[in-house]
């Protein structure tokens, strides 16, 4: 990858060895090589997007869990790099085993991690926590069934939804007061709305 980084791969799909690896980047480069190939081989892609998780959590590597600044980046990187809950585990056993039993900061960095990956699947944008309030906006052209969100909202009554601009729904509940009790409450309640979301939308 270094290599590749240094001395380019190559135009897309051409025959020259370079191109503009070092400006884009080797993860951004394959994508749009792997998105490129589909297209001449017609099959269609649909247009990625960026889902951002804004929860007033503590969610972060403590200084005193990884000490060495370099590994750190690295778990980071990783840690925003999870796909799926499989290499999520993996990524905590791994913790667990360099570095011992994960701090609750870490554990909700994990969790937010899964958050965005499971907010992507049901086409969210973005999602902002805070003040007893959770936000989530739904992109434009949403592959979801809309006939189904009166179910949804029957099922949450502390849930509302607004079509007009950028679709989003909010869900305000109360809370209890204690800085932890409740970052654990917000976690709590987006993992459960994205479930029902997925499970009702979609």
């Amino acid at each position: 990858m270094r290599d590749l980084e240094i001395r380019g791969a190559g135009n897309l799909l051409g025959a020259k060895q370079h191109g503009h690896m070092q400006a884009v980047g080797y993860d951004l480069y394959c994508k749009m090589l792997n998105e490129a190939v589909k297209n001449l081989k017609g099959i269609s892609t649909v247009e990625d997007f960026e889902t951002s998780v804004d929860l007033d959590v503590d969610a972060f590597i403590t200084p005193a869990y990884i000490v060495n600044e370099v590994q750190k980046l690295d778990i980071y990187k990783r840690i925003a790099g999870v796909e799926n809950q499989n290499e999520c585990d993996e990524m905590k056993e791994e913790l667990l085993d360099r570095f011992g039993e994960t701090p609750t900061a870490v554990e909700n960095l994990l969790r937010i991690a899964m958050i965005r990956v499971q907010a992507h699947k049901v086409y969210i944008t973005e999602i902002r926590g805070r003040n007893g309030e959770i936000l989530f906006k739904l992109k434009v052209d949403a592959a979801i069934r809309p006939e189904q969100i009166p179910v949804l909202l029957k099922k949450y009554d502390r849930l509302s939804f607004s079509p007009k601009g950028i679709p989003s729904f909010l869900f305000r509940y109360k809370k209890c007061g204690m800085v932890e009790r409740d970052a654990q409450m917000m976690l709590g309640f987006t993992e459960e709305l994205l479930n029902e979301m997925e499970a009702i939308l979609l």
